[in-house]
């Protein structure tokens, strides 16, 4: 099958050939702009906290920071958002910097509507740039992450990759050469381009009539040694790869997770595209020839960009599962999408299919269909838009996984049942009259399936940010407006995996400095546990700052400036010191499990007072077992590690606190400042089944200091 080539038109050919595309390009925006003013705060932590700290870095000291710290390098993507934050409010900026990304990755749409052209008639390259911009994977528009900008250079590359394997001149080359490069400072998983390149300019040169003939030439002995020759290539790459990198090293150990959480990510990609164009592709694909010029290069940079980007995803989702989750890692392979619409839009104008490869297309997508996790009752997976469909079924029709597997295998079985009329009416010269009307039922429904897909996708992601920001105090960038956006210490504990924190730490600038007494403390960035001067709560390092922000149950030197849900902030004279710590206790309900501990700083001149500590079982009144609690009231020393520890015992008492009869305890001590209590239980309670911490009571330490 000969595919006639694009045919060039003037300048007035090309204006109006511009107005489609812009126009679809204007309203994709809205729609997209729309979705992501909706969105009101950053939830995908700790990514959208790295990428925004790094990108006001840029924005106010010219290089990539995290909490006032320079950074190695890692992606242009700081320094094309960083405008945003030249404004002042952190509102305003957030709401551009998502903007930026809403323009960028809606222009996709271009190079996808260029890459296609350069294989097809331009109405058809027209709906496949139009699919391009309206894959589900363009809600991470409104995240703070790298992938809009990389998503639409990685279509920009392969078009210009395409073209230069296309045309072959110098100047050609080197604009994708140049893409290639600058793709991986976007994000270093575009280096995959590279080898997608080799492995299609592999192909035309072994599909060339010069390398056909010298392949036929060859000896079966000569073959196989070509053969053993490319796998050892391959081994020694490999071996190569697992020495410089701990990523490809952890994946490929585990090959078994590698192939299996790859074929998760594809069949995700495969729905989320609406299946028919997967069955399409790899149809076509498996028939492909490689006889006819663009037929050779369009199939052969399809096989290198989706082994390049399959085994980086496949290695990637191993990698991950080792250190964090078992994943369905689609958000690595969206990027083959610009090639998936050009096939079918080429497919379209040629509409040719054979019957074998269809078949065996047909089972590789229900293989795929049949692996695949589909997470329908999940309300929005990040890591792989592509299923958004499917959990929208889930709320609103109460789809099963059943339900979304029939209705994904209906597509399939249609789409081959169509696929083979169509070729049947076209060996049948029966077609023609009805060639243009399905070509736009096609990109219809292509089109439509992806928007659907991308709009429920944004819609689950931007209840996730609701639901983040409901927990916020309002305005939530109030410590900048405490502080008059001034150098802010926070100082907490119990901070893990604090998606609040992180929120707090967005929303407010000023927030440069992160530590926690329990060195709990979380990234991204660099964190303290403070050392003591001495037991009258002088810390180190000290910091050239006056404003100090503090979570429950640190109590800092200084006139309280503005409390507000469990954090206050202090105005604190220097040097800076701690008045009182308590540790051991949970943030919610100051429960303790099995120790907490209260700390009293002081000078040697502190006038003594009475130190309480109460033990209660009111919120938890019943059957639970009572817990033996001993308490130690101590001198307070600081060891060698500059920490504050127990000294000399001052007092100790044995108490049961029990739940039947409900226990509520309060015990005093007369006692000089510094001094230190330690609780400890030897048995614990576990609320419910639900609810699996072992409790013992709830505490509360106090201290009053004599009247002078």
């Amino acid at each position: 099958m000969t595919v006639p080539p694009p045919e060039r038109g003037g300048y007035l050919d090309r204006l109006l050939t511009a107005c489609p595309l812009a126009l679809a390009y204007v309203l994709l925006l809205m729609l997209y702009a729309w979705q992501v003013s909706r969105h009101s705060t950053p939830w995908l932590f700790t990514d959208e906290l790295q990428w925004a700290e790094e990108s006001r870095g840029v924005a106010h000291h010219g290089v990539s920071q995290l909490r006032g710290h320079d950074v190695a390098f890692s992606s242009l993507y700081p320094y094309v958002i960083a405008p945003a934050w030249w404004v002042t409010s952190t509102s305003t900026g957030y709401a551009i910097a998502k903007y930026i990304n809403a323009a960028i990755m809606t222009a996709s749409l271009l190079p996808g509507y260029a890459l296609t052209r350069l294989f097809t008639s331009r109405p058809a390259a027209t709906a496949a740039g139009i699919a391009t911009a309206a894959i589900p994977a363009i809600v991470y528009s409104g995240l703070l992450i790298p992938e809009p900008l990389a998503y639409f250079w990685a279509t920009l590359a392969l078009w210009l990759i395409a073209r230069a394997l296309l045309r072959r001149t110098p100047a050609a080359i080197g604009a994708a050469v140049l893409a290639v490069l600058i793709g991986i400072a976007v994000r270093s998983e575009l280096a995959v381009l590279i080898v997608a390149a080799g492995i299609a300019g592999a192909i035309l040169v072994a599909t060339s009539a010069p390398g056909r003939a010298l392949i036929a030439s060859w000896s079966v002995i000569q073959r196989v040694g070509a053969v053993a020759l490319v796998l050892g290539v391959s081994i020694y790459c490999g071996t190569i790869l697992t020495h410089h990198s701990d990523t490809w090293r952890t994946g490929t150990l585990h090959h078994h997770r590698m192939f299996e959480y790859g074929m998760w990510a594809i069949g995700a990609f495969t729905i989320g595209v609406g299946v028919l164009p997967a069955v399409v592709t790899l149809a076509w694909l498996l028939g492909n020839r490689f006889r006819e010029e663009r037929e050779r290069v369009l199939g052969a940079l399809l096989v290198g960009a989706v082994f390049g980007f399959g085994v980086y995803t496949g290695v990637k989702a191993s990698k991950l599962s080792t250190v964090f989750a078992i994943r369905v890692e689609e958000r690595n392979f969206i990027y083959v999408a610009p090639l998936v619409f050009a096939v079918v839009a080429l497919w379209t104008t040629a509409g040719r299919t054979r019957f074998v490869p269809l078949l065996l297309s047909a089972g590789g997508i229900a293989y795929l269909l049949y692996v695949t996790p589909y997470h329908n009752v999940e309300d929005f997976y990040s890591d792989a838009p592509g299923l958004s469909v499917l959990q929208w079924l889930n709320r609103k029709y109460y789809f099963t996984t059943t339900d979304a597997r029939w209705l994904l295998y209906g597509i399939m079985v249609g789409t081959v049942i169509a696929l083979a009329a169509i070729e049947i009416l076209v060996r049948g010269r029966r077609l023609s009259r009805l060639a243009t009307p399905a070509g736009v039922v096609l990109a219809v429904l292509v089109i439509g399936w992806n928007l659907w897909g991308e709009a429920a996708a944004a819609d689950g992601s931007n209840r996730f940010s609701r639901g983040f920001r409901s927990v916020l105090v309002e305005p939530p960038d109030w410590i900048d407006r405490t502080t008059g956006h001034h150098r802010t210490l926070f100082i907490g504990q119990s901070l893990a995996g604090s998606n609040e924190f992180w929120s707090i730490e967005f929303w407010n600038q000023s927030i440069q400095d992160v530590w926690s007494v329990d060195a709990s403390a979380p990234g991204p960035g660099p964190t303290v546990t403070p050392d003591y001067a001495g037991t009258n709560g002088v810390i180190r390092p000290q910091l050239p700052l006056d404003w100090v922000v503090v979570t429950p149950g640190i109590d800092p030197v200084g006139t309280l400036a503005a409390p507000a849900g469990n954090l206050r902030v202090y105005r604190v004279p220097h040097p800076i010191r701690l008045e009182a710590t308590t540790s051991g206790l949970s943030p919610d309900a100051d429960w303790m499990s099995t120790a907490a501990s209260y700390v009293r700083f002081g000078s040697s001149d502190a006038p003594p007072g009475t130190a309480t500590v109460s033990l209660s079982r009111a919120a938890a009144c019943g059957g639970y077992v009572s817990s033996p609690i001993t308490i130690k009231v101590s001198r307070l020393r600081i060891n060698a590690d500059r920490q504050p520890d127990a000294g000399a015992v001052l007092a100790e008492r044995h108490v049961l606190v029990r739940s039947n009869p409900c226990d509520t305890k309060m015990f005093h001590f007369r006692v000089r400042p510094p001094f230190r209590i330690d609780l400890s239980a030897s048995r614990t309670f576990q609320p419910s089944q639900s609810d699996q911490r072992q409790l013992s009571a709830q505490v509360a330490f106090g201290f009053r200091a004599a009247k002078r």
